[in-house]
């Protein structure tokens, strides 16, 4: 599968995860936003099971491409630094499932997933040939 074609699973996986929380936290929790110790939230929307499986069946460079696109769109570097932002990434999550971890966490996974995707496609990189940007870049 296309490294765009995952992105968008994911996209869609974390909207309705988000949207699930958005419903279900006022629903439970009587001064939400504010959640109290020892208030059960309920359980995970059964979309988190399936974002945490597909991440857990990609190989390892996406899950860490994944990321990288995520980082960038939450405005922590600009595309000129996609090369040493991967390698940082690879190096400081070490294992991919600490990176998946990480996305799974965000709640606003698929806003900046979203607003990456815009990034690289304004500055011409395709997300289906990133190796190559993050192998040979020049930018």
């Amino acid at each position: 599968m296309k490294l765009s074609e995952t992105a968008q699973k994911v996209i869609a996986l974390a909207e309705a995860i988000r949207k699930y929380w958005e419903t279900e936290l006022p629903k439970r929790h009587r001064d939400y936003p504010l959640i109290r110790a020892g208030e059960d939230s309920g359980p995970p929307p059964p979309e988190e099971k399936k974002l945490k499986n597909l991440l857990e069946k990609l190989p390892n460079n996406d899950i860490y491409k994944l990321a990288l696109i995520m980082f960038l769109g939450r405005g922590d570097f600009g595309t000129d630094e996609l090369p040493a932002k991967y390698k940082a990434l690879t190096e400081t999550f070490g294992k991919p499932e600490q990176a998946a971890s990480r996305l799974i966490a965000k709640g606003a996974l698929a806003d900046y997933l979203n607003d990456g995707l815009v990034q690289l496609k304004k500055n011409a990189i395709d997300i289906d040939d990133l190796a190559h940007t993050l192998v040979n870049s020049t930018r």
